[in-house]
Parts: C-alpha cells; sequence; structure tokens
C-alpha cells in the first residue's frame, strides 16, 4: 500500500507494509513511537531490497554492536510461508565469506570476493602490522606473510588535505617497514581486471 503526504513544500510517498506475526520481542519504542527493532527491520528487508543491500544493512548493524545471535533468533522466529524478507536474510548469513571480523565497509567486502573469485590466496581482514614494536597502521586486508596489503581507497576518508597527509605518513611508514601497498577505488570494483593483475603480480614476487 503507497500512501501519499502533502507537506508545505514538496508531497511525499511511503509504502506501506504489513505483517500478520508481529511479537511483542520484535517492538521498540523511539521517541514515543513504536517500531520494529533492528533485527525484525533487517529480517523484513529482504522483502524490498536486493541481497546485497540486506548484507550492507546487516553488516552496518554488526558494526554497531547489535548481537548476531539476536538477529538470527528473530529470523527464526518470524520464519512463514509466503512472501517475506527471511529468505534473502538466510542467504546473506549462509555466505560462504561471512567469517572472522566484519569489514568495516560493503567495499572492502566486494573487494575480498574480487580477490577469491580470481582464485588469489584469501587475506586477512583488519589486520594491525605491527613495526620495531610499534603499530603503525591497520590495513583492511593483508597477505602478511607475505607483507602485501590492500586498501579500500574511497574518497570519503582519503581526500582533503588533513587526510591526505595522514594517508602519506601511513604509506610511507608502511612502505619503511617492508609492505608493498595496494589501493582500489570503486572503479576497481565495477572492472577488477587491472587490480587482480596487480595483486597477482604483487603476491608473485613476494613468493
Amino acid at each position: 500500500m503507497t500512501i501519499s503526504y502533502s507537506g508545505s513544500r514538496r508531497a511525499h510517498e511511503y509504502i506501506v507494509h504489513r505483517s500478520r506475526r508481529l511479537d511483542a520481542r520484535s517492538i521498540v519504542i523511539v521517541d514515543g513511537i513504536p517500531t520494529t527493532s533492528i533485527a525484525r527491520t533487517l529480517v523484513d528487508l529482504g522483502s524490498v531490497v536486493d541481497d546485497d543491500l540486506v548484507e550492507q544493512a546487516l553488516d552496518d548493524a554488526l558494526r554497531r554492536g547489535f548481537n548476531l545471535r539476536w538477529i538470527t533468533e528473530t529470523l527464526e522466529r518470524s520464519m512463514r510461508p509466503g512472501p517475506t524478507g527471511c529468505a534473502a536474510l538466510q542467504r546473506v548469513l549462509a555466505r560462504p565469506d561471512r567469517s572472522g571480523p566484519v569489514p568495516d565497509s560493503m567495499f572492502e567486502r566486494l573487494l575480498e570476493r574480487i580477490v577469491d573469485k580470481a582464485e588469489l590466496p584469501a587475506p586477512l581482514r583488519q589486520f594491525t602490522v605491527v613495526h620495531d614494536g610499534r603499530k603503525i597502521a591497520r590495513v583492511d586486508a593483508v597477505w602478511p606473510e607475505l607483507s602485501v596489503g590492500l586498501e579500500a581507497d574511497s574518497e570519503l576518508w582519503h581526500w582533503g588535505l588533513r587526510r591526505g597527509r595522514r594517508a602519506r605518513v601511513r604509506h610511507n611508514q608502511l612502505t619503511a617497514a617492508g609492505w608493498e601497498m595496494l589501493y582500489a577505488s570503486w572503479q576497481d570494483v565495477d572492472d577488477p581486471s587491472e587490480l587482480v593483475e596487480q595483486l597477482r603480480s604483487a603476491i608473485g614476487r613476494r613468493r
């Protein structure tokens, strides 16, 4: 059901979904308004968006400290026949690369899948590099035995004078410690061929 609302400046449309099975454990009060919990929202989300967006929302919830067991228990409680988002969340949870630390962004997870599809060795996620007894950086994905690292280099975090200088200092410290660093952009997600070749070359050299 779609509801149109005309405010003082422009009209808005909201899509309303109804559930016949909504127990009290799935309801929280936000600013006096009853709403579904984070876990129940994740369960329902797959009925209106694709699996990748469900995964993005799930990862964001986990990064914010919400418990995976609570989410899976809510999913099990919500299972029922008919069109629901349960199947989407089930498929996401069953993806084989979901073990280990949650990446800082969906960008990083997509890069890991590019590496896997290219049949390159699996990297470690969110690795802290220590040199001369001092922590110098946490790297998105690494092959520690080869001292090769891969960073998701998005404009959001790496552009700007201040951030740019910090990124250069960090890169120089990693290089001085013997690491070979590669940086990926969103364009590499769309066309990963060049990135895959660079990774293959770096891993081959270090071996």
